[in-house]
């Protein structure tokens, strides 16, 4: 669709015309459009745009697409608990650690898709952690029946909020999975620091049309303490980053430019052979974590007794 019929899209079902954090409707005037293509390779000659609430700052996809098909042979859901994942993973069971998380307590990871981290926390002691996710197999991940109200003494939602039309909702019914006093780790890419214009820099954040809805910090902790959740603990690196070579953000970006910038590249066997040919990519890779960017905002919040 055309942008520049906004005024008539505006109650068009197709399209998302009020801001789902705050509920501002689209203005055409303050809320400039602005092309993002997709970063997936079988959709890359796609284009969305995603329009920057002016009240509340968050950022939000205006189209609204079958979904289904855009996740079907999706790349990263296949992705196997490896030497890297398990180093990241590493890194988050810290915070979780340092939010109070004890090989007794029962943890959920909501949208685990292919259950790496549940695998790991396993690996590590944690027996009592299970995953859920919406789009799961009915009889394993997908099986409601494991959302019990007040079970849960710890709740990772880590890349999930973003992806779902009503992040609000979700956080008031994870919270109803929590026992008092228990912990909800959320993690995204953060809307404070993206410049909407310069898609190219942020096109990974992004993520369209994958991510509805991009938060600020302060809207996230708003939308917590709406459904009785205070913020503990504020993170803003991602947790994936490590001093590892190549394991943080500024060498990732370079990496991808050298292909055809889509994500795809980073889940297919490493090019070696071009990043030691490449002095640009050598010295992102070993210095990159000291100065990559901080796109994420993570919140870890405790539910009130």
């Amino acid at each position: 669709m055309d942008p520049a019929s906004t005024q008539e899209a505006a109650a068009s079902p197709r399209t998302r015309s009020r801001c789902s954090a705050c509920g501002k409707p689209f203005d055409r005037a303050a809320d400039p459009l602005v092309p993002v293509r997709c970063n997936i390779r079988k959709f890359a000659r796609e284009t969305f745009h995603m329009w920057r609430c002016s009240a509340c700052r968050c950022i939000h996809c205006w189209e609204r697409v079958e979904l289904a098909r855009y996740y079907a042979g999706y790349g990263t859901k296949d992705q196997r608990l490896d030497f890297f994942s398990r180093l990241a993973y590493s890194r988050l069971l810290s915070r979780f650690k340092r939010a109070g998380l004890s090989r007794d307590h029962r943890f959920l990871d909501y949208g685990c898709g292919s259950g790496n981290l549940v695998s790991y926390l396993r690996s590590r002691g944690y027996q009592r952690a299970v995953g859920y996710d919406p789009y799961g197999d009915p009889e394993g991940a997908g099986n409601p029946a494991i959302l019990e109200r007040r079970a849960f003494d710890f709740i990772c939602l880590q890349d999930v909020v973003e992806h779902v039309e009503d992040a609000r909702e979700l956080l008031r019914c994870l919270a109803d999975l929590l026992r008092p006093g228990g912990r909800l780790l959320v993690g995204t890419p953060s809307a404070d620091e993206i410049d909407l214009p310069s898609t190219h820099k942020h096109l990974h954040q992004l993520h369209v049309p994958y991510h509805l809805h991009l938060y600020t910090r302060a809207m996230l902790v708003e939308m917590g303490r709406q459904v009785g959740l205070e913020p503990a603990r504020f993170y803003r690196r991602f947790y994936m980053e490590t001093p590892l070579f190549g394991m943080n953000e500024a060498f990732c970006r370079r990496y991808l430019e050298r292909f055809d910038d889509t994500i795809d590249a980073l889940i297919e066997p490493v090019r070696l052979g071009v990043i030691l040919r490449s002095p640009v990519l050598l010295f992102h890779g070993t210095f990159g974590y000291f100065y990559s960017p901080r796109h994420s905002v993570t919140v870890v919040f405790r539910k009130q007794p």
